[in-house]
C-alpha cells in the first residue's frame, strides 16, 4: 500500500495501518511505502515493485496530492501490468467516475471507510473468485460506465480494529506519534467533507485502548510526543476524563495534544487534560464575524472562542488557532473584525488558511448559494494556501489587495528560511514532486574519482 508525497508536515499513514492490520490478521501479507519518508527515485520505485511482485496495489490519496497518486498508479502498471491497482481515501470517495475517468490503469475504488471492504476485496482478488464485483462499497468500470456499488455500513465499534503495525514503515522518522482517538463528526462545516467518509454520528474508540496504544508508543519507540487525531476530541467529556484519569493512573509521562471546538471545552476539563500531559490544544477559530460563522457552518459565538482560548492559557498550554479567510459575504469590513479578534485573544499561533471547495462538500457541489465560484479546478492548488475560489460579492480585484494588506498587518513570523506558504497565495507552478532526482552517471562516476 502506498502514501504519495504531499508538502507539509510529516506524519503517520494511520488509515494505511489500519488497512494492514485487518489483512495481517487474515494472514495476508502487507508491505507499506510512504513517499514522504522514501522519497524514492523512478527506478528506485521500479525495482521495488518488480522485487515484492504484488498481486494487489492500494494507493491512497488527499484531493492536494491526487495528481502524484496518479502519478504512481501509472508507473506501478508500466511495471506489472497484471496487478491489480485499488485507489481509497476521501477524494476517490467523493468523484469515483471522476477518478476513474483521469485514472485509466485503475481496477478498483474502495469508497468510504475502508478496512472491511479492502479486505473482502483482497480475499476476493487472491483466491481468485467471481464476486469482487459485487462487494459493498466498491466501484469499478464495466467497459466506459462505472459502477458504484450499494455503501458499506460503517464500523460500529472502532476497538474491533487491531492497533496499528507501526513496524510496517521506519517508525521514528516521524516527528510525533499519531493516534486516532473517533471516527465522524456531527456538524456541517460547508467547507469539511470528512462527515461524508466517516459518518455524522461520532463513534470513539475505547480511551482505555487508547492509552494502553500510548503506553505501547512510549515504552517500545521511547516516543514521549502524540499528537491525537479525532474530529472533535472533547466532544464527550466524560471520554476525555476517562482517558485523562488512565494516563495518570498508569503514571504514563508523555507531552500530547490535540484539535477540538471552542464550545466544546470547559476550564475543569482542559485542567485535567494539562496535569495528564496535554501542552497543546489547536482551535478552529475560523472566523471573526458571528453571521458568517453561521454561514460556515461554525455555529460557534466569539464568546466560546475568548473563553476557550482564556481557559486553555490559564492552564500553560500552547494554543493554535485556524482562520479561514475568502469566506462568503466577506468584505473589508469583516475581515477588520477577523483581525481585531486575532489579536484580542492570546492564541501563540495562527495557521491562515483560504476557503477550499473539496469534493465531497457542499461548497464544492453548490458554490452559487453562497455567491462563489470555482475559479480552479487543478487539484494540486488545493492545499487552502492558495486562491480558488472567488466570492463574487469581493471580488478578486478587491480581495487580493485586501489580503495582501492584512498578512502585512497579522506580522506572521516566519520560520528561518521559509516564507509562509500563504503568503503566496496566487503563486502559480506548485507541482508536487514525485519523484527523487536520479543521479546521473557522470556525476556518479565523478564522486568516484574524488572518493
Amino acid at each position: 500500500m502506498i502514501s504519495p508525497p504531499f508538502k507539509g508536515l510529516l506524519r503517520e499513514p494511520i488509515g494505511l495501518y489500519y488497512l494492514a492490520g485487518v489483512l495481517e490478521e487474515e494472514d495476508i501479507s502487507v508491505k507499506i511505502m510512504d513517499f514522504n519518508v522514501e522519497q524514492p527515485s523512478r527506478s528506485y520505485f521500479h525495482n521495488k515493485i518488480r522485487k515484492l511482485d504484488p498481486k494487489i496495489v492500494g494507493v491512497t490519496s488527499y484531493t492536494f496530492n491526487f495528481s502524484a497518486a496518479k502519478k504512481i498508479v501509472k508507473e506501478i502498471k508500466k511495471v506489472k501490468r497484471d496487478c491489480i491497482i485499488v485507489m481509497g481515501g476521501v477524494h476517490v470517495s467523493s468523484l469515483p467516475k471522476e477518478t476513474f475517468k483521469s485514472v485509466h490503469e485503475l481496477d478498483f475504488i474502495v469508497i468510504g471507510e475502508g478496512e472491511f471492504t479492502f479486505l473482502e476485496l483482497c480475499r476476493s482478488i487472491i483466491n481468485c473468485e467471481d464476486d469482487a464485483f459485487n462487494i459493498e462499497g466498491v466501484a469499478y468500470k464495466d467497459n466506459e460506465r462505472v459502477i458504484i456499488n450499494p455503501p458499506r455500513r460503517l464500523i460500529k465499534n472502532l476497538d474491533d480494529l487491531p492497533m496499528p503495525n507501526r513496524e510496517l514503515l521506519p517508525f521514528n522518522k516521524y516527528p510525533v506519534a499519531s493516534v486516532q482517538t473517533s471516527r465522524g463528526c456531527p456538524y456541517n462545516c460547508i467547507f469539511c467533507n470528512i462527515n461524508k467518509f466517516y459518518g455524522n454520528r461520532i463513534r470513539f474508540r475505547d480511551p482505555i485502548e487508547v492509552v494502553k496504544e500510548c503506553e505501547y508508543i512510549v515504552k517500545r519507540y521511547n516516543k514521549d510526543k502524540i499528537f491525537f487525531f479525532g474530529d472533535a476530541f472533547t466532544f464527550k467529556s466524560d471520554w476525555v476524563e476517562t482517558f485523562c484519569d488512565e494516563i495518570v493512573r498508569r503514571k504514563l509521562k508523555f507531552k500530547w495534544g490535540c484539535e477540538t471546538r471552542v464550545d466544546n471545552v470547559n476550564y475543569k476539563l482542559l485542567k485535567k487534560m494539562r496535569r495528564a500531559g496535554c501542552i497543546e490544544i489547536q482551535y478552529g477559530i475560523e472566523y471573526g464575524d458571528e453571521e458568517i460563522l453561521k454561514i460556515l457552518g461554525k455555529n460557534i459565538s466569539l464568546e466560546d472562542v475568548h473563553n476557550a482560548v482564556r481557559w486553555a492559557k490559564k492552564t500553560n498550554m500552547f494554543v493554535g488557532g485556524f482562520v479561514i479567510f475568502n469566506v462568503p459575504y466577506e468584505n473589508e469590513e469583516t475581515m477588520e473584525k477577523t483581525f481585531r479578534l486575532l489579536q484580542r485573544v492570546p492564541v501563540d499561533a495562527i495557521e491562515i488558511n483560504l476557503l477550499t471547495p473539496y469534493p465531497g462538500t457542499i461548497l464544492w457541489k453548490n458554490p452559487e448559494i453562497f455567491n462563489m465560484r470555482i475559479i480552479n479546478y487543478d487539484f494540486d492548488y488545493y492545499t487552502t494556501k492558495k486562491y480558488v475560489m472567488e466570492n463574487l460579492n469581493f471580488p478578486r480585484e478587491k480581495f487580493v489587495p485586501a489580503f495582501k494588506r492584512l498578512l502585512k498587518r497579522l506580522n506572521l513570523i516566519p520560520m528561518p528560511g521559509h516564507e509562509p506558504e500563504i503568503f503566496n497565495f496566487l503563486k502559480r507552478d506548485i507541482k508536487i514532486k514525485v519523484w527523487k532526482e536520479e543521479e546521473s552517471r557522470i556525476k556518479h562516476f565523478l564522486k568516484i574519482l574524488k572518493g
